[in-house]
């Protein structure tokens, strides 16, 4: 038997969830403009975090905050739009997205394969980033940590909200299927949609606006201090609720897309 006839062999080969899932962090880690992305990323924040770190030393330790490295979600999302978005595109681009869905005809198996590898490798990646800030902002700072106060847990939700927007990104790239189309209408969701308090209507301003994803990922990522000084209108756990809703959204739309639609 031939080395073709061996790769086709239906009792040898078939399509699974583990096959198509393993395709796609092969995809993405042979990406070079995932990993410069990745590294580029990571040090740039690392960087930004230990200026932080000294700029604020004279504070003394009891001043680290997980706030300090939180605040700066809504400039990384960028990054993982970008990540998780080119995911999808870049297939859509080189015209590799056939093959992918004729090596596993199920689509729904197909698209999640997908997702969850960007979660995987996209969480890989917020994870060293996470660790760099904090250790770089513990230096710079001269201090320790202490992760009580919901320290801790405003760490996991910046974890989760970046690497989650990757996702939402990647069923972005579905529905679009432009690099650039998809990262501008992430951002749009993100920031254009508070131009909505133009609108002089108190509900709006007062009610809707805080339900907001740029609103929802800072409500999601503060500690229970900066939730009382910040006076922030939703809870953590409201927050954080309201943007895997978002997410839910994105996700079905883009299977949607991905299901009715020819490659």
């Amino acid at each position: 038997m031939s080395s073709r006839q061996v790769v086709l062999e239906p009792r040898i080969y078939h399509a699974t969830f583990l096959n198509s899932f393993l395709s796609e962090i092969r995809k993405m880690a042979y990406l070079r403009g995932f990993w410069v992305q990745a590294i580029g990323v990571v040090a740039l924040y690392g960087l930004i975090m230990f200026a932080v770190g000294v700029s604020q030393k004279d504070y003394g330790p009891s001043y680290l905050d997980a706030q300090a490295i939180t605040f700066g979600i809504t400039f990384l999302v960028i990054f993982t739009f970008a990540m998780g978005g080119s995911a999808v595109t870049n297939e859509y681009s080189s015209n590799t997205m056939r093959t992918t869905a004729l090596s596993d005809p199920n689509r729904l198996r197909s698209y999640t394969a997908k997702h969850v590898g960007v979660f995987v490798m996209v969480g890989g990646v917020n994870l060293v980033l996470t660790l760099v800030a904090i250790l770089a902002y513990m230096v710079g700072a001269g201090g320790s940590w202490d992760f009580g106060d919901g320290n801790l847990r405003a760490l996991v939700m910046f974890w989760l909200i970046l690497t989650t927007s990757a996702t939402m990104a990647a069923s972005l790239g579905y529905i679009i299927r432009s690099t650039a189309g998809t990262i501008t209408a992430s951002m749009a969701l993100l920031y254009v949609s508070n131009a909505i308090v133009i609108i002089n209507i108190d509900w709006i301003r007062e009610t809707l606006y805080n339900y907001l994803p740029l609103q929802v990922i800072q409500g999601a990522t503060v500690s229970n201090l900066d939730l009382m000084g910040m006076g922030m209108k939703l809870s953590w756990s409201t927050s954080i609720m309201v943007w895997l809703g978002y997410a839910l959204v994105f996700w079905v739309l883009g299977f949607v897309r991905y299901q009715r639609s020819d490659i």
